[in-house]
């Protein structure tokens, strides 16, 4: 029966794929991946969607609400994640482009890594705890008021005043290390 209606609740959705597809475009996201937001908001769906009441009205209806804030969120942890990476240059850095050597630059970006996380180590520990397991691992601000039972809007507060403060303290030491670049 639930793999009957799965699959019915996935062809249901797939009728509107275009629509899908443009509600991601129309987030800023590049052509290039939303295709592939979409295919894993249909995964999500057949993997979480218990009941038909959170997706279909009476008369198999799409709640397209639904839909939208499911690809929105999905696009908002890509973006995330996407910012926690490094950033890899395509092209080859020719030596009259290099205001910097390497082992500099590593020294500067060594350098104002210990800075901020010894500010960062100075905070009180609610702070500094919030704000080490946002940054130190691949968990959302949603993820972790659900582990942990806190408020979402405590823990965005929390860490948005850390960043500022991290801003704040040590913009000149980034200016530096980005003109190394």
């Amino acid at each position: 029966m639930y793999l009957h209606y799965m699959q019915d609740l996935l062809q249901i959705l797939g009728g509107q794929h275009r629509q899908w597809c443009k509600m991601v475009s129309s987030f800023g996201c590049p052509q290039h991946l939303v295709e592939d937001i979409v295919q894993e908001m249909y995964i999500r769906m057949y993997k979480y969607v218990e009941t038909p009441d959170k997706i279909l009205y009476e008369g198999n209806e799409i709640n397209t609400y639904y839909i939208y804030v499911t690809l929105r969120n999905m696009y908002i942890d890509y973006t995330k994640v996407k910012a926690r990476l490094p950033i890899v240059h395509d092209h080859e850095i020719t030596d009259s482009e290099l205001t910097y050597d390497v082992q500099e630059r590593e020294l500067l970006l060594k350098d104002l890594s210990d800075k901020v996380w010894k500010e960062v180590n100075e905070w009180h520990w609610y702070d500094h705890k919030m704000f080490e397991i946002y940054m130190n691992s691949d968990m959302s601000m949603r993820d972790i008021s659900r582990e942990t039972t806190i408020s979402l809007s405590s823990i965005f507060n929390t860490i948005k005043n850390g960043k500022d403060r991290i801003k704040d303290r040590f913009n000149e030491d980034y200016k530096k290390y980005k003109d190394s670049l």
